[in-house]
């Protein structure tokens, strides 16, 4: 061999320790939004399944398993946002597991080099780098399902390795429905390894075993962990899995998520080109067919983004793993033209350029509007919202994604005016565009019912900043006045006198209003009628607007 072949091959060999040197780098460089990220609305809300687990009112057992590894966190001291940063720190360890299966799978189709910068390139993909430690059971489920493929694809058929393959895919069948999207991935690993053993017969045994064992485990996880939260747990699973059969996949766009997908490509064009490439490379390859088969399975889940609904930015941390694998027969090539520290320097460079660019963190505004709630109702207080940003209070509304406004507006869950008669609900907290709409016009909100609408409007006075309260303003000189109040309880008079169903009270004055039509009169302007016990209004001026970051 030529010295000149010597030395490349040999510079070539420790090039793997460049990539993961930028690899480390990129993880440093993401340790900033761990911590300092605002927090998502989908984060708030599954914070505030985990403070249901722990007050016992949790009953939805699909989708919700996450909450048995957290329930700890509510105990600890600190606001809701401080909790979920910690929890990011296990997303972290569920994200270097997934890192380092992607590259144990892609090494094994290609090399050790391009193994670790299939993982870099994930790693540093725009919304992988924003997301892939959010407070989601995306990163977990990732996690799982890559770890089986890793397990499965490496397990020459050992019973003991395919039982934990199948305990790991179990566990994320029950973490999220979404697991079934990787079937092309572990249907293209059975493939290969039954055709490289040498189609034994046996091995089709061994292979279905591993298919009944995943159900198996499944079911078991999902009945110990059911019998673990409050009843009713059957019928909400049974409404969750016939909503979801029915709304999951689709040829249409309704929520208008694959604007991301140009989005993606244009902030991560390492991942997006090769990845776009990949079928190509792999079947234009002198590769073994079994092979190419395989790679195919990793590849099709990005498919996914053309017929399932919910394709949010923070849905590529859990589906573009597999697709990463896919991509080594492209990144291979190009680490043999461009070299591997050319490539992992770039993806360092993308992945410095998003966070040079990240917007202004809005959290210290939600720890504030967390910490005025905790102080003004110690005891906790029933109250509407877009997410569950009070998570530690009871959330009496649904959760307001798209997917959430459209079963609510078809009439799958409870109104509010029904949550209202079932319950006082004092408390509307508008962060959400919408529920902002509600308060401040008098128009239709496309995301509302029309008797919610109407029974927000009447029963809500402005308190501070996104804190609306359960009261009534009462014009001066304009005669008694009927209210329909939705929300019993104890009510402050503010401002001034004012005469209540004939009764005179003075200004502080306390009453208690049951529900009901009442009617108020004063003479005085600025009189009004606020739910609570003499609540004062924070004297700290309430956060500017956004409370929340773009994805």
């Amino acid at each position: 061999m030529p010295a000149s072949s010597i030395v490349a091959s040999a510079v070539y060999e420790r090039s793997w320790k460049w990539v993961l040197g930028a690899l480390v780098l990129t993880l440093i460089l993401q340790l900033p939004l761990v911590v300092l990220r605002a927090i998502n609305w989908d984060e708030f809300f599954h914070y505030s399944q985990v403070v249901k687990l722990a007050n016992g009112t949790l009953s939805l057992p699909l989708q919700t398993l996450y909450t048995q590894a957290f329930v700890w966190v509510t105990a600890l001291p600190g606001a809701g946002v401080d909790h979920v940063i910690l929890i990011r720190l296990f997303m972290l360890g569920c994200e270097l597991v997934t890192l380092a299966c992607i590259a144990g799978l892609a090494g094994r189709f290609t090399d050790r080099t391009t193994g670790l910068l299939c993982a870099l390139a994930y790693l540093s993909a725009s919304f992988i780098f924003r997301h892939g430690t959010s407070f989601r059971f995306d990163p977990p489920a990732a996690a799982l399902l890559m770890g089986s493929a890793w397990i499965f694809a490496r397990a020459h058929m050992a019973p003991m390795r395919l039982a934990l393959a199948a305990i790991l895919a179990g566990i994320s069948t029950v973490l999220t429905i979404k697991t079934v999207l990787y079937a092309p991935v572990f249907a293209g690993i059975a493939w290969l390894v039954w055709t490289e053993r040498g189609h034994r017969r046996e091995d089709l045994f061994k292979l279905a075993a591993l298919a009944v064992g995943v159900v198996v485990c499944a079911g078991l996880v999902y009945l110990l962990h059911a019998a673990s939260l409050a009843q009713g747990s059957a019928h909400e699973a049974e409404s969750l899995v016939s909503n979801a059969g029915s709304s999951m996949f689709t040829l249409s766009d309704p929520f208008g998520y694959r604007r991301f997908i140009v989005w993606f490509a244009i902030s991560s064009p390492l991942l997006a080109i090769p990845a776009f490439l990949a079928p190509f490379a792999i079947w234009w390859s002198e590769r073994p067919t079994a092979r190419k088969i395989a790679l195919t399975g990793f590849w099709l889940p990005l498919t996914t983004l053309f017929f399932y609904q919910n394709t949010a930015p923070y849905y590529y941390v859990f589906m573009m793993p597999p697709v990463a694998v896919a991509a080594s027969p492209v990144l291979a090539l190009l680490v043999r033209r461009y070299g591997a520290p050319l490539m992992a320097g770039a993806m360092l460079a993308c992945a410095a350029f998003v966070l040079a660019t990240e917007p202004e963190s809005t959290l210290a505004r939600q720890r504030q509007i967390q910490k005025e709630a905790m102080r003004l109702f110690p005891d906790g207080v029933a109250y509407f919202d877009s997410c569950a940003m009070l998570g530690a209070f009871p959330k009496e509304n649904i959760f307001m994604t798209p997917w959430g406004i459209a079963k609510y507006l078809n009439g799958h869950p409870e109104t509010m005016v029904e949550a209202m008669e079932r319950g006082p609900v004092p408390l509307f907290v508008t962060n959400d565009a919408a529920l902002e709409e509600a308060v401040t016009t008098q128009g239709k909100v496309a995301a509302l019912l029309p008797q919610d609408l109407a029974a927000i409007r009447e029963s809500y006075i402005h308190f501070w900043g996104p804190f609306w309260l359960a009261g009534r303003d009462v014009a001066a000189g304009a005669g008694p006045q009927d209210w329909h109040v939705h929300v019993p309880g104890t009510y402050t008079v503010r401002g001034g006198a004012l005469r209540l169903d004939g009764r005179e009270l003075a200004r502080d004055d306390v009453v208690r209003l049951t529900r009901g039509v009442h009617r108020l009169a004063s003479d005085t302007p600025g009189v009004r009628l606020v739910w609570g016990d003499r609540l004062d209004v924070p004297a700290s001026p309430p956060p500017s607007k956004p409370y929340f970051m773009p994805f």
